[in-house]
């Protein structure tokens, strides 16, 4: 079997040496680079990864990275970067690298990310065949044949076929917890666990012990040891919805975990690997939270790598009857009814309004009116006040 073939660029001989003695060691074939030009070199050899340093004394990587990108699109790229310029790196993955490492780089974490990169391709192909084979009824139950949930299906199942952490943006109501379970089911992580957790429902005090857990006497009434929301995830997904709304006290403590992939239960003096997918999801503007100093910079550039926008309702109507009949089908299943019909003035009613709630003020207006019906008929007076 060919042993893979990776390139190092990094203009700092020591480091670069270093890195290629440690590929070495585990079987990999490495060379190393010390500028775009000589990267550029070996454009033509099968490289299967090249691990790039975002600067190159005066070169850049991530310019590196569109250079050979618009050449070898396939190969796949790990970048390098001082902890201060992690904006940089996340850039370099929006023009398709696949992950960053933090320097000083920690080798444990090097070999981890290199094995997780290079072994995607196996089950990138069976990941796509499980996304093709999705039925007229919606793809992981999400439902709906506009331009816009295209668009929406297409952006999951690449974000599904990467280990990268994804940002979920999207008014109230759009759907965000189903697209990350969506985002897990088509992942290599499906066998894992997927856990969930609603920052916005947790109190602050709460949330260092419900995240990242406790030992026994950490705090009055911990009588006994509990893990944490990303030990319960472990080697799964962890939803974290609401981030925006995570607790500024406590945000360093998340994105050490997140970069380091340790956690430190409350009241314990030792880390705890980790091997955890982190989706957030928020319906805040994050920005504007940065801007305010309520939310970390640094944190919100390591969250917002793959970013995935909901449509609100209003910008996808084409989708209401689908919508629609889904939720008639499903709330008379539910509650034993049969199904009614609609009057010209209701369907009339239910296309032409904004629906500031989004999916959920629907589903839950048909149901409403699927339980308190009296008639065979529903009309404008069957709508909840």
């Amino acid at each position: 079997m060919t042993k893979p073939e990776i390139l190092i660029v990094e203009d700092q001989l020591r480091e670069g040496n270093a890195m290629v003695r440690l590929l070495t060691t585990e079987g990999y074939q490495a060379t190393h680079a010390r500028t775009t030009a000589e990267a550029l070199q070996r454009i033509s050899h099968p490289i299967d990864l090249v691990i790039c340093d975002v600067r190159l004394g005066v070169d850049s990587g991530v310019e590196l990275l569109k250079l050979w990108k618009q050449q070898r699109p396939s190969t796949r790229f790990i970048m390098v970067t001082a902890y201060g310029e992690v904006h940089s790196a996340v850039n370099a993955m929006k023009l398709g690298a696949e992950d960053y490492l933090t320097k000083p780089v920690d080798p444990g974490e090097f070999l981890r990310l290199v094995r997780q990169t290079l072994e995607r391709d196996a089950w990138k192909a069976a990941s796509l065949h499980a996304a093709s084979s999705t039925d007229q009824q919606g793809f992981s139950g999400i439902l709906g044949r506009s331009p816009a949930v295209l668009e929406l299906i297409d952006r999951i199942q690449r974000a599904s076929q990467v280990e990268s952490q994804v940002l979920i943006l999207g008014e109230s109501g759009t759907g965000k917890e189903l697209v990350a379970s969506a985002i897990h089911q088509h992942s290599r992580r499906n066998a894992g666990p997927y856990v969930a957790v609603n920052i916005a429902a947790v109190p602050e005090s709460l949330i260092e012990s419900e995240l990242f857990g406790y030992v026994k006497g950490a705090f009055t009434g911990a009588g006994q040891e509990r893990i944490g929301r990303f030990e319960a995830a472990h080697g799964g997904t962890l939803f974290i919805d609401e981030i925006g709304d995570f607790p500024l006290a406590s945000q360093a403590k998340l994105l050490r975990v997140l970069e380091n992939l340790r956690v430190n239960p409350v009241g314990s003096n030792e880390d705890r690997s980790v091997d955890v997918r982190v989706i957030a999801a928020t319906s805040r503007n994050l920005t504007d939270l940065v801007a305010n100093g309520s939310f970390r910079a640094d944190l919100f550039y390591r969250l917002n790598v793959v970013t995935i926008q909901l449509p609100p309702l209003r910008e996808r109507q084409e989708d209401l009857p689908i919508l629609i009949d889904a939720f008639v089908a499903d709330s008379c299943e539910r509650h034993d009814r049969r199904s009614p019909g609609f009057s010209s003035d209701l369907l009339q009613f239910l296309h032409s309004y904004d629906w500031p709630g989004n999916v959920r003020q629907l589903r839950n207006t048909i149901e409403n009116m699927i339980v308190m019906c009296r008639g065979d008929v529903l009309s404008v007076h069957d709508l909840p006040a």
